[in-house]
């Protein structure tokens, strides 16, 4: 397991119909510039149902706009954050943001053994099993199949 570290975990509650500009989904925006100053990563989460500070439910329509609510979660970096908040306040008109304390565990390394514990259970799966790496004459056999 990778060291934990401190991140911030900034999430954005809005509506799927809420727009940047007159076409684009403010979610695919905001997603886009997070892309584009290189946070880590941002994820987008659509729900059934949601209701705000109107008490209003929010859920999909089959003739109106899809009015589900969204969230974005973005982790990255306190400092990181802090210098996206001026971007995000750009681009929002309305909506919900909560800042929280993160420990992260993994965070975009690839986690050491993996691919050798991926290896063994494909070759479990498969009932293959493998020869030592070498045999007498020196040479590298390949796996030995069953039957």
């Amino acid at each position: 397991m990778d060291v934990p570290h401190e991140a911030v975990l900034l999430r954005i509650f809005m509506s799927a119909d809420d727009r940047y500009g007159v076409e684009e989904p403010l979610y695919r925006a905001i997603v886009m510039k997070a892309r584009e100053v290189h946070l880590a990563g941002a994820t987008v989460l659509k729900g059934p149902l949601g209701f705000g500070r109107s008490s209003r439910l929010h859920k999909p329509h089959f003739i109106a706009t899809d009015e589900r609510p969204v969230v974005i979660e973005i982790c990255d970096s306190e400092e990181k954050i802090n210098a996206f908040l001026p971007v995000l306040d750009e681009m929002m008109e309305s909506g919900l943001v909560t800042l929280e304390r993160a420990r992260v565990l993994q965070y975009g390394r690839k986690r050491s053994g993996y691919f050798n514990r991926l290896k063994e259970s494909v070759l479990a799966h498969l009932h293959i099993h493998e020869r030592p790496q070498r045999d007498e004459s020196g040479s590298a056999p390949g796996p030995v199949l069953p039957g």
